[in-house]
């Protein structure tokens, strides 16, 4: 069974205004895979991330990660917070929280700057920009980078340390088509390497990479599967999401099956339609055939 990395019990946490955040949260989340939080905006999914990352804590209940309080008199001890600091990245909505710095070089940099000597940190820094493709851009300051390419500079800070888990707070979000893919595939790629990815987001292709999601609406409303959760109407509601268009053109045609990707909708298509629907090229009448 795969190890449990944090495990979260009956938390709470209320802003300083009075306001509830959260309200007696529980959820596990193991080794290895992706967990998606989903929730209207508003809902505390970033909340739950801050405190999953040490940076706030809950007046009430426990966090544990992997096996150890995470509490603010733990992370006092400087050996226990580089523990944990060296473990978990956190990868803010908003790149320009976490890119301070004159150029792109320093803000990769500053992680295993302060981890390891100059030259192996320049090492591993230059590595993580050259598989990111953002090494060209590493004399330039942050503030002139595209939106896209803030994201990968602030990918790559998060990257450069290594971490097993890393939080992710809508990653996609106000990304043009190109990069987005692009997140999503090292979202993927991450997890298939090793690592435990937790994403607050509201972008449905993302929740379909994940192995189990919860809906948060300040309390806990749903655990389970992407499956389940597209399968029903009313908690994609609560979640602020829309139905996928395929799984509701599935619907019109009589499919109840809820496929997470077009290979699983095209095959319960051809089943059900015993092949009649996809005509062949032969078939396709010749004014309709596309010419060179």
């Amino acid at each position: 069974m795969s190890r449990k990395i944090y495990e979260v019990r009956d938390v709470s946490y209320t802003y300083p205004t009075g306001k509830t955040a959260l309200k007696d949260i529980s959820m596990e989340i193991y080794s290895g895979e992706i967990v998606a939080v989903v929730g209207p905006n508003g809902a505390g999914k970033t909340t739950l991330l801050k405190i999953l990352d040490g940076l706030i804590f809950p007046q009430k209940g426990e966090v544990r990660f992997m096996g150890k309080p995470l509490t603010e008199e733990v992370l006092t001890d400087e050996k226990e917070m580089a523990w944990f600091r060296s473990r978990v990245g956190f990868l803010f909505q908003n790149p320009d929280i976490m890119l301070f710095s004159p150029t792109v070089l320093e803000d990769v940099a500053f992680g295993p700057l302060h981890l390891y000597d100059r030259e192996k940190a320049l090492a591993i820094t230059e590595s993580i920009m050259k598989k990111l493709g953002i090494y060209h851009l590493r004399d330039r300051h942050p503030y002139n980078l595209s939106g896209g390419e803030k994201k990968k500079a602030s990918i790559a800070a998060v990257l450069a340390l290594d971490p097993e888990v890393i939080l992710l707070d809508e990653p996609t979000r106000d990304l043009d088509l190109k990069n987005r893919n692009y997140v999503l595939e090292l979202i993927q790629e991450l997890r298939d390497s090793g690592k435990t990815i937790v994403m607050a987001t509201h972008d449905l292709r993302a929740i379909r990479l994940a192995d189990r999601c919860y809906i948060i609406n300040t309390s806990l409303v749903f655990s389970g599967t992407p499956r389940e959760l597209f399968s029903r109407e009313d908690l994609l509601e609560n979640a602020n999401l829309e139905i996928p268009e395929i799984i509701r053109l599935l619907r019109m045609v009589g499919i109840d099956e809820v496929p997470l990707t077009l290979d699983e909708a095209a095959s319960l298509l051809k089943e059900r339609m015993n092949g009649s629907f996809f005509p062949t090229v032969e078939k396709i009448p010749q004014q309709t055939q596309i010419k060179d």
